[in-house]
């Protein structure tokens, strides 16, 4: 199983697609992993791409010694990869969490990245976001969720982490990114805002039209009639959209 030394950290990836073939680093959001979140479009991405697909920090099969969580920590690990496996400039793609990570990533780190997909992010904290920090989220994550989480996270550490992962999760979900109107005009890399017109999550705050009004090298995707994953309930077009957006300049 393929590591990579980042930071304080082994960072476990799968990879997938040619290695001659131009990189792209998937970044998966809460509680997911890089085979959980990304199964639905892989294989096509992988078509065109060397596709890249990490467990983050505190996730999966990457332990976290610091038991930590924050978009800028998991932009910082993942900028460390890119360097460690020699892909930059690499194409990013970043889903829920995973969305606001590529915009930190994408945003302190430019040299590393080549274009970039936001899906389903937002730059700033709405006032409906600060919801996740209200008690403990573990307390209100359904049933069916929280047994796919605690097989997803728990048997290389204990039971329960998931709750823990999770409450961490909530309390920066509340509390960043904090990128203003005027940060992002000065974002000169290309992005694609993706988000579902149904999203119950992104859509009532507008995130991605404020990203895409604001951000001057940007594409907006509203996907209509389709919630949080664009990915999982338009896996074809999807594919389609984002290697297009990749590959033609």
């Amino acid at each position: 199983m393929p590591f990579a030394r980042v930071s304080d950290l082994q960072m476990f990836y799968n990879e997938h697609g040619s290695p001659d073939a131009p990189p792209l680093v998937l970044i998966h959001g809460s509680g997911g992993t890089g085979a959980s979140e990304w199964e639905p479009v892989v294989q096509g991405l992988a078509k065109n791409l060397r596709v890249i697909a990490p467990d983050l920090r505190g996730h999966g099969k990457t332990l976290d010694p610091r038991s930590a969580y924050s978009f800028q920590l998991l932009a910082n690990d993942l900028a460390d990869l890119i360097r460690a496996l020699r892909l930059a400039p690499a194409f990013v793609v970043g889903h829920s969490n995973g969305g606001n990570v590529a915009l930190v990533l994408t945003v302190e780190y430019p040299q590393l990245v080549r274009k970039s997909v936001v899906m389903a992010g937002n730059a700033y904290v709405s006032s409906d976001l600060l919801r996740y920090a209200v008690g403990k989220w573990s307390d209100r994550i359904s049933i069916s969720w929280g047994k796919q989480l605690a097989e997803r996270h728990d048997a290389l550490r204990h039971e329960g982490y998931w709750r823990e992962l999770m409450d961490r999760t909530g309390y920066e979900i509340a509390r960043a990114p904090n990128y203003t109107r005027e940060d992002l005009q000065k974002i000169q890399t290309p992005m694609l805002i993706v988000q579902g017109e149904n999203d119950d999550v992104n859509a009532p705050a507008h995130h991605a039209e404020f990203m895409a009004e604001n951000i001057p090298n940007a594409q907006l995707w509203l996907a209509p009639k389709t919630g949080h994953s664009v990915h999982e309930e338009h896996p074809e077009e999807w594919v389609e959209r984002v290697t297009r957006f990749f590959l033609n300049d």
